[in-house]
């Protein structure tokens, strides 16, 4: 079992449900291919759907294709194109589509370990969104987010890990700029069979100046590491 002073600090960490009013549950579901190409690149593969309103909708399926190049041990930067379906309301056939949408992003990433199994992320990325319109492919939204993660290894097969990642809307994005959420997230890594794991964790999207919480998703990913 996890120390109880550890599990506070991870349920403080994330002021979610508490302050939600009759939350909408959902869940994140995904998997993920990662090949080593040589020494420090690598290739990744993903794909997700994402199940809304109390599980009754898939609101989002996705799939997104990436490169990553280890800078030293602890830097790492990674380019990615993500293709996706958004489930929209048609007002003229009355009828529920997928519309797509493209989005560009580009991250740095470091870690460092802190003290005995405490391990600290940071990742940066840079995101730019496109969706098809009747006119063409428009932009959307850009993003700047910085995401910071502290994990702890118990030397088993668990690692718990909690997070915040925060959504700064650029300057030119169609709607205002400024911080307009910040993801909250606690979670277990668990080590599966050589080479493969699975990540479980529950999240929401905490807006800024917008109201309260009104989602709360688990979120379910495997991935598999290949030589």
């Amino acid at each position: 079992m996890f120390p109880k002073r550890l599990l506070l600090t991870l349920i403080t960490f994330l002021p979610m449900a508490v302050t939600a009013q009759n939350p909408a549950l959902g869940v994140w579901a995904g998997a993920g291919v990662e090949k080593r190409l040589g020494k420090s690149f690598s290739i990744e593969v993903n794909g997700q759907v994402r199940i809304t309103d109390n599980f009754s909708v898939m609101r989002v399926y996705l799939g997104e294709l990436g490169l990553g190049y280890r800078l030293t041990k602890r830097w790492k930067i990674g380019a990615f194109y993500r293709y996706a379906g958004r489930r929209k309301y048609n007002k003229e056939t009355l009828d529920y589509y997928y519309r797509p949408y493209h989005r560009f992003y580009a991250e740095l990433s470091y870690d460092q370990k802190l003290w005995r199994g405490l391990k600290g992320d940071y990742r940066l990325r840079y995101q730019n969104q496109f969706k098809d319109d009747v006119a063409g492919i428009v932009a959307d939204k850009s993003y700047l987010r910085n995401k910071l993660e502290l994990s702890y290894d118990f030397k088993t097969r668990f690692t718990p890990f909690a997070s915040a990642d925060i959504f700064y809307r650029i300057a030119g994005s169609p709607d205002r700029s400024g911080i307009d959420q910040v993801r909250s997230k606690i979670g277990v890594d668990i080590a599966l069979a050589k080479r493969q794991s699975l990540s479980v964790s529950v999240f929401t999207d905490v807006p800024v100046n917008a109201g309260p919480i009104t989602d709360v998703f688990g979120n379910v990913g495997y991935k598999l590491k290949l030589k």
